[in-house]
């Protein structure tokens, strides 16, 4: 009996330290090439999923398909932003209804600032679903080095 309680231990043990080292998947987000300056290119976005890795210690982005648009090791990070915009619904007002002017649309974005292996500079924007926006900054603060600089925006 106590041999039994023992294998049921180390099996939940395994299960649990496994999944603290699984890679946190972040979906619903939006990959959105930068400038060289850090501002948003004019092109239309890449849906996918913001993945951080913390075994192969990278931030992934995959796209639908499965292949990643971008990979980045923590150790080129520079720095990391969050940023929540608010914009008046200006569109619903006209066409629905002038009450929605007193309603704001929230934005959230994460902005990394990496080197590549040329020491070229380089970002990227992800915009994050507001369902789990703050807990991939937790999480992008907790598994790299570098603190997230959080900026809102009115």
């Amino acid at each position: 009996m106590r041999w039994r309680n023992a294998v049921a231990s180390m099996a939940l043990l395994t299960v649990f330290a496994a999944e603290s080292f699984a890679a946190e998947r972040f979906a619903c987000a939006e990959y959105f090439a930068a400038t060289p300056a850090g501002q948003k290119k004019a092109e239309a976005g890449v849906k996918g999923t913001l993945i951080f890795d913390p075994s192969s210690k990278k931030v992934e982005f995959l796209n639908p398909k499965g292949t990643p648009a971008f990979s980045i090791n923590y150790d080129t990070i520079r720095g990391m932003q969050y940023e929540r915009t608010d914009q008046p619904r200006y569109v619903a007002a006209v066409l629905i209804s002038p009450a929605f002017l007193l309603t704001r649309s929230k934005k959230h974005y994460l902005t990394i600032e990496y080197n590549d292996q040329s020491g070229e500079a380089h970002s990227v924007i992800v915009r994050l679903n507001k369902r789990n926006a703050r807990k991939a900054v937790a999480t992008a603060t907790a598994q790299n080095s570098k603190s997230v600089e959080q900026i809102e925006k009115k």
